[in-house]
């Protein structure tokens, strides 16, 4: 059964802190490539992947994509890059200027966040000034149920599962408290087409048994490593969800046809995904196109471009030389450390400059190294992993029995 038509337009692909870097941007002599390629007009690949500043990217996105009202807006955590742009929706909202309010949908504990941050959006009594504050309507939804929004099924990542299993979540880095506890971030599977996983460290088992209730994942539910998608308790009989529903069969439930997935850079961070985590989630999803976001400054579109490329060509291509006798896969070592670090980022010492072909040597390493060491079962679904990195503006077309695709990446879709 074809879903419903769904365009996704992607703002704010970079890191957190915003890219380009202003430090890099105000040093000539020791700003990265990256960054410093904004500064020339001429190069087409210099703002790809920007942000986090909403409103800066609806102004230069929204009036070309023709769009002009905030049906609702769903925050995944209360991290400032999350959550700081909310006083600049009182450009939508102030004196009716395109609408009344704004429905924000967040979970209890990012409320109280939002409360402390900016009181006097929580609580009108704390309004000073002229009082020129945006109107917002205030949802709080239970992260273990899905809600609607828009008339689009939403279903949070993470959930609650039968005994013994206990509530799981989508880690975010951690609290550096002693001992250290990870701090949790949603993730979110709309209309049972796109998964959003934006600010992830690391995924428990259970999310994937959550999102395997609803879309066709690629592994038999026999799979060792995946023997959770099975039942609440692991033996692999039944399939009884952690509502005390039954699942439907596999083959009729909708194969997933995006996901937007964290990668911050090669190597894994605190807080984010590296490029092995981020291609293995890929992997265990199974959706038809994957794009990454979130990426740091020091390594431009153009090597995350050739190396996702690669990455997506099967690993027996002849295409894709073998990787160098000094660079093994080890199963023991899930997260090579290069012999230089600068090969995690532009792939060259000097930071003005980029080596295209040591940047997707070192990606590729990092990926088979991390691969193995997952020890994932083989994929029932029989075409490559098609991965490429998310910019701004771009926009994400599926659903409604069209071809999955999008609109930067459509001339090589049509090849």
């Amino acid at each position: 059964m074809a879903r419903r038509e769904i365009d996704c337009l992607l703002l704010g692909t970079g890191t957190s802190g915003a890219l380009p870097s202003i430090a890099c941007l105000t040093s000539p002599e020791k700003g990265c490539k990256c960054c410093r390629s904004t500064l020339d007009p001429t190069d087409p690949l210099g703002r790809k992947n920007c942000g986090k500043t909403f409103y800066s990217g609806a102004v230069e996105w929204w009036p070309k994509k023709q769009l002009r009202q905030i049906d609702a807006l769903i925050l995944t955590h209360a991290h400032a890059d999350a959550i700081l742009g909310l006083d600049d929706l009182r450009g939508w909202t102030l004196r009716g200027a395109i609408q009344r309010s704004i429905p924000i949908y967040l979970t209890q504990h990012t409320f109280d966040e939002v409360s402390k941050a900016f009181p006097y959006l929580t609580n009108a009594g704390k309004v000073t000034g002229g009082g020129d504050v945006p109107a917002l309507t205030w949802h709080i939804f239970d992260p273990d149920a899905p809600f609607q929004v828009a008339g689009i099924e939403v279903v949070p990542l993470p959930g609650t599962y039968r005994p013994p299993l206990k509530r799981s979540h989508v880690h975010h880095g951690k609290y550096f408290t002693d001992p250290p506890t990870p701090f949790y971030c949603l993730g979110f599977l709309f209309d049972r087409q796109l998964a959003y996983l934006s600010d992830v460290s690391y995924i428990p088992p259970e999310i994937y048994r959550r999102v395997a209730q609803y879309v066709r994942l690629p592994f038999t539910s026999s799979s060792s490593s995946l023997s959770l998608l099975s039942n609440g308790n692991g033996n692999g009989n039944g399939n009884a969800n952690g509502h005390g529903e039954e699942d439907e069969d596999d083959e009729e439930k909708p194969r997933l046809k995006a996901l937007i997935v964290d990668c911050l850079r090669v190597e894994p961070f605190a807080s984010h995904f590296g490029i092995g985590q981020a291609v293995e989630t890929a992997r265990r999803l199974g959706a038809e196109r994957n794009y990454l976001v979130g990426f740091g400054h020091r390594t431009s579109h153009q090597l995350w471009l050739a190396a996702t490329r690669a990455l997506s060509l099967d690993a027996a291509s002849s295409l894709l030389p073998p990787l160098p006798a000094d660079m093994p896969i080890s199963s023991s070592v899930p997260i090579p450390k290069p012999a230089r670090d600068y090969l995690n980022y532009g792939g060259h010492a000097d930071p003005t400059l980029e080596d295209e072909e040591q940047f997707v040597l070192h990606a590729r390493w990092a990926v088979e190294s991390w691969l193995k060491a997952a020890a994932l079962p083989a994929s029932e679904e029989k075409e490559t992993c098609w991965i490429r990195p998310a910019v701004d503006g771009m926009t994400i077309r599926f659903g409604g029995g069209r071809e999955t695709g999008d609109d930067e990446y459509e001339d090589e879709q049509q090849e």
